[in-house]
């Protein structure tokens, strides 16, 4: 996975002068997160947004995470490279409340089983908090699914495992 460097040119507006808002959201986020893709299925272009499989998850099940929301690169909703995303959308939903980042990949894996083995998909990522004062994403930690499955998605695994475990440093 290409380091999560690559996120911070795009954040970088997050505190540049006048960029922030100087109150809280006045929704009921009281945190967000950005999901950025980053392997074969994008030809290597770091991709802003959910998946078909992890949009239709947190369409039905993203309220168990209530005050914990979604931030896309625009006002869209639609999946867009990195070096698109919209920095006024951004600063006039996110302003200064806490801003996670899950940067992640997928890949195929051979999965030994008693019929020879099958292929299934893994998930990894990293989890990182956007800190103002250092106007970048602090790594927190890995976030990967060990779910090595043909039945589920792996991406969808591991978004509810970086969901949760923003729960938990909240």
């Amino acid at each position: 996975m290409k380091k999560l460097i690559l996120c911070a040119p795009v954040f970088a507006m997050l505190a540049s002068p006048g960029a922030a808002k100087k109150h809280p959201p006045t929704n009921s986020c009281n945190a967000y997160f950005i999901v950025t893709e980053q392997d074969a299925v994008t030809v290597n272009l770091p991709m802003i947004g959910l998946n078909e499989a992890q949009q239709k998850w947190y369409d039905k099940k993203g309220g168990q995470f209530p005050g914990l929301c979604l931030v896309n690169g625009n006002g869209t909703g639609g999946r867009i490279p990195l070096d698109s995303g919209n920095e006024t959308y951004i600063n006039s939903v996110v302003g200064k409340a806490p801003l996670y980042s899950i940067a992640w990949e997928e890949h195929k894996e051979f999965v030994p089983d008693d019929s020879g083995g099958h292929y299934a998909w893994s998930a990894n990522g990293i989890l990182s908090r956007w800190n103002y004062d250092l106007k970048d994403f602090v790594a927190i930690g890995p976030v990967h699914n060990e779910n090595k499955t043909i039945l589920s998605s792996s991406s969808t695994s591991m978004l509810k495992d970086g969901l949760k475990e923003i729960e938990g440093q909240r």
